[in-house]
């Protein structure tokens, strides 16, 4: 799995997640950073409507439009329905760029909603769930979400040599069930996330603005120690990338490296540096 993430809280917000060709939010100077690989994106998922979370679309739009990439590639950008902010974003949108090269289709989501990646053996979808950040405002998280099959719990013991043979005899459907694995959850700007929401996620991207509680004055945003509570309860399986931290707290961060390394967590913990382009795999 490979990202691209760039947060500053009150800035900027986006992450490029590779494997789909996702743009999570699109916060100022997304395609600055991306260059050609803003011709990539299929789709862009957007958490809510503030400006460090979509105002790097102008950008996007029409650098898609006018530089010498493929300029005939779709563009879908999904969003919160009900967002004021992001349909007067649409409305501008509709006035200033008449000539676009390209279908651009904007789509309202709710939470539940799921939205088609790929087909095949395994295929893979979006599927929007709740989250809370600011009153008025709606905001969504969404979960990259792959469909594969096991052996039922029944015939987990069975030697590899019977499996293959039943296999052959066209009990595939009989010996195996259907499951549904979450590879990469992003929650945007909330409070803490349900853990059932992101359960059993492989990576979890989880705000954590504050480090201590006493910093945060309004209950719209989630600490570092918040974030990984909710990577314990929702069993994450490989990483939690915790992004929007304060830089207030940039020079914080290798203390709390080490104080995170030291509670044997299950998971490995990643704390993005505000206002840095970082590249995981």
């Amino acid at each position: 799995m490979k990202l691209i993430v760039y947060s500053k809280a009150l800035y900027s917000t986006w992450i490029y997640y590779s494997p789909d060709r996702i743009l999570f939010d699109c916060g100022e100077g997304a395609s600055t950073q991306l260059e050609n690989k803003a011709f990539a994106i299929r789709h862009v998922f957007l958490s809510h409507g503030h400006a460090d979370h979509i105002s790097g679309l102008m950008g996007l739009i029409n650098i898609r439009n006018n530089a010498m990439g493929d300029r005939e590639k779709d563009l879908n950008v999904f969003f919160p329905a009900g967002s004021h902010f992001i349909s007067e974003l649409i409305s501008y949108f509709a006035r200033t760029n008449r000539r676009l090269r390209y279908r651009l289709e904007w789509v309202p989501l709710g939470a539940g909603d799921r939205v088609p990646l790929t087909s095949g053996r395994t295929p893979r979808y979006i599927e929007a769930f709740p989250t809370v950040h600011a009153q008025g405002e709606p905001s969504l998280g969404y979960n990259v979400v792959e469909v594969r099959r096991r052996l039922r719990p029944e015939y987990a013991d069975l030697a590899q040599e019977e499996i293959v043979r039943l296999v052959r005899e066209g009990k595939k459907e009989e010996i195996t069930e259907e499951y549904h694995q979450k590879l990469f959850s992003y929650g945007g700007d909330s409070v803490p996330l349900r853990p059932a929401a992101v359960s059993e996620t492989e990576v979890l991207c989880h705000e954590a603005t504050f480090l201590a509680d006493e910093d945060r004055k309004e209950y719209k945003h989630a600490t570092v120690w918040e974030a990984i509570e909710v990577a314990k309860g929702a069993g994450v399986k490989k990483e939690l990338i915790c992004f929007h931290v304060s830089s207030r707290y940039r020079r914080e961060l290798p203390k709390v490296e080490k104080e995170i390394a030291g509670l044997g967590l299950p998971f490995q913990v990643t704390l993005i540096p505000p206002g840095e382009v970082v590249y995981l795999e």
